[in-house]
């Protein structure tokens, strides 16, 4: 097969989604990898030795490792967080309409569509980012097999290098005076091996804040400072009937921001499960690593991927918010004040109104509007009444109310967000192809099935 005849077969003959839900499981060991050996190795990218006990499963792959190919990687970008079309925005003006940021759609569904997370892609050629464009040629991208290449073009458009080469992390990875603690993970001894592609879903956490326009307009939320005798936090001028009139604790809100944000995370792993479970590839998914040291918060371990890393804030009020991970500038950038990004509330404030209501923004009233220029899900009569209708922006007095708040939290303890680092990389997946001798030895039947067994007649030459 060639890759068109490949991606004709991925997108109609790999299996319906219930079929592959009965199959559909963790198959963690691949080629070149080994597991209760009782042997002592030289990880392959880093050069650590690691030991591992021998055990009942003991297994050492006699196979080389092979390589997801790009049109591999490139379909399971795309089954992660790829473009779609546009989102239906089916919620009512009164509704809180105005908490949805993007129409351009992704495979992954977000809280209001924020596209905060991206994709972290780690394999034998380095690190990048997948974060692919924000433009849709119509409501639907892929409407028949003329549209099918676009996945390899948004790949390669969308994929951005970040390191030449794999990060220096593997199992033996340890921190000074703590010999025996796993920065890594007791689980993770073929972590990062040649021929695995690591996929992990990267989130600015902190983003969906801008839903705080809604929570203050709609919800008529206001946030009170818990370490400090639960006094309003710099919003007092605004508290009455009609505008905001409860109470939420500081910590409260931002649980709940960190908690939804991560929602498209474990729809991004499922995904890519489900379309390696397609292509006959094994998925090995797995949170249990120091994710902050993979990013480069403890430069005296390792490197890591080399992200910009603010130093720990003294006023921090709990030590979960004391770190701030920034990224990588223009390319994946955490939100949070002051950073090099946005130095006070008013900065953020302003690019979240922007995002949405100024030039280049679907509410933009002027002429360089997304919905006219790009498209939109409506017809033209309804999208002209939705970007002219005064419900679908906020009164005046929510932005003054919101930059007033984050400049509080800023003045009081240093930082906002207060309580987490806004930077999240928790929860991923190795992709790789398997050595079906380990299961074929130790397994009952059914544990590879025959899209594994022949999964070479179509994935490789």
């Amino acid at each position: 097969m060639n890759d068109k005849e490949r991606l004709k077969w991925a997108f109609e003959q790999s299996g319906t989604f219930f079929q592959l839900l009965t199959t559909l499981r963790s198959r963690r060991v691949g080629r070149g990898y080994r597991i209760d050996s009782g042997t002592e190795i030289k990880h392959p990218v880093t050069g650590r030795a690691m030991k591992q006990a021998a055990g009942p499963m003991k297994f050492v792959s006699s196979k080389d490792p092979k390589p997801l190919t790009k049109l591999e990687e490139a379909l399971l970008c795309w089954a992660a967080c790829g473009p779609t079309g546009l989102v239906a925005w089916d919620i009512s003006l009164d509704g809180g309409f105005h908490e949805l940021t993007w129409i351009a759609g992704r495979t992954a569904p977000a809280p209001g569509n924020s596209h905060a997370t991206d994709l972290l892609v780690i394999n034998d050629s380095g690190a990048y980012i997948y974060k692919p464009t924000r433009e849709r040629s119509g409501p639907i991208e892929i409407k028949s097999e003329a549209d099918y290449d676009k996945v390899l073009r948004w790949y390669e458009d969308g994929l951005i290098q970040i390191l030449d080469e794999r990060p220096d992390i593997d199992y033996a990875l340890r921190a000074p005076g703590a010999p025996n603690a796993l920065l890594m993970g007791p689980y993770q001894f073929n972590v990062n091996m040649p021929g695995s592609t690591w996929f992990i879903p990267l989130t600015d956490a902190a983003w969906l804040n801008s839903a705080l326009i809604n929570f203050m307009d709609f919800w008529k939320y206001y946030m009170i400072d818990e370490w400090n005798g639960g006094r309003p936090a710099g919003v007092e001028k605004w508290i009455r009937e009609g505008m905001l009139e409860l109470p939420v604790t500081i910590s409260g809100e931002e649980q709940l921001i960190f908690q939804v944000e991560q929602y498209p995370t474990g729809c991004m792993v499922q995904n890519m499960r489900l379309a390696a479970e397609a292509m006959g590839l094994g998925a090995w998914v797995f949170c249990g690593f120091n994710p902050e040291v993979l990013m480069g918060a403890t430069p005296e371990i390792t490197r890591g991927l080399g992200f910009h890393i603010e130093a720990p804030n003294p006023k921090a009020p709990i030590s979960t918010g004391q770190v701030k991970i920034f990224g990588i500038e223009d390319i994946k950038e955490a939100t949070y004040v002051p950073s090099p990004r946005y130095k006070n509330g008013e900065q953020l404030v302003k690019a979240w109104y922007d995002e949405k209501y100024g030039p280049g923004g679907a509410l933009h009233r002027g002429e360089d509007n997304y919905l006219r220029k790009v498209g939109s899900p409506w017809n033209e009569e309804t999208t002209e009444g939705i970007i002219a209708h005064p419900r679908t922006r906020p009164p005046d007095w929510v932005q003054e109310a919101l930059i007033a708040y984050i400049d509080y939290c800023v003045k009081t303890f240093g930082q906002w967000p207060v309580t987490y680092n806004p930077m999240q990389a928790h929860f991923g997946a190795v992709l790789h192809n398997l050595d079906e001798d380990f299961y074929d030895r130790y397994y009952k039947e059914g544990y590879i099935n025959d899209r594994i067994r022949n999964r070479s007649k179509v994935w490789h030459d």
